[in-house]
């Protein structure tokens, strides 16, 4: 081998050597950094941060009536005004029972063969008057109209008296019925003269009729006297 060939091969060899060395170093160098002890950075202690919370507000309760609101909180509730109210008058008409008689009433007149009524000389113009009525259907028919049944009724007292609210005097049903039964009677019998108030009654005896007051006569009823005393 001549000098020359020597001379490159430990050329090579030292090359290698520097560059196995290079190459440790850079290694060792790697290595003592990750193993050299460092100091930890010291703890922090964080903060407390500032949280904002908004609460609700609870609605206010109702105070007296001066010191709430008028309409609620921001007028949200209108009062309601209390509307005024009229007042509705409705007249009930009362019944008008002027033409019944009352108990001592009653008590007081003479009935159908009680020496009421005239009966002197064969005349008893006051059963035959009530005989017309009791037969007469126009007279009980007037009767229950004008809501008499089962009561005492003055039918004529000087003057033919008004029923309830009926239009004419005396239940015209039964004005008419006795108007013909005195009218029919003998003259003797119409002009007998009768004290008192006289009843006579339907066939039930409890719807009775009142005719005549102090003195008077049967043809009172149909207005003789007063035409004559008018002439």
């Amino acid at each position: 081998m001549s000098g020359q060939g020597i001379d490159d091969a430990s050329q090579k060899r030292r090359d290698r050597f520097w560059a196995w060395g290079c190459c440790a170093a850079v290694h060792l160098a790697v290595l003592a950094g990750l193993l050299w002890p460092r100091h930890a950075p010291p703890l922090v202690k964080p903060e407390p941060s500032t949280l904002m919370v908004s609460i609700a507000e609870a609605p206010k309760p109702p105070g007296p009536p001066m010191d709430s609101e008028p309409g609620g909180r921001n007028n949200e509730i209108q009062p309601v005004m209390p509307q005024p109210v009229v007042p509705v008058f409705s007249t009930v008409a009362a019944p008008d029972n002027s033409d019944l008689l009352s108990d001592s009433q009653v008590a007081g007149a003479a009935g159908v063969g009680e020496g009421g009524g005239g009966g002197g000389g064969g005349c008893d113009l006051a059963r035959a008057v009530q005989q017309a009525l009791r037969r007469d259907p126009l007279v009980h028919a007037a009767v229950d109209n004008a809501n008499r049944r089962g009561k005492a009724i003055r039918m004529w007292d000087g003057d033919w008296v008004r029923s309830g609210a009926q239009d004419g005097k005396g239940l015209s049903a039964v004005r008419e019925a006795i108007m013909w039964a005195v009218a029919f009677a003998p003259e003797a019998c119409r002009n007998e003269p009768v004290h008192g108030m006289v009843l006579v009654s339907l066939a039930d005896g409890n719807t009775r009729f009142g005719i005549g007051t102090g003195n008077w006569r049967w043809s009172d009823l149909l207005g003789l006297r007063r035409a004559a005393a008018a002439r």
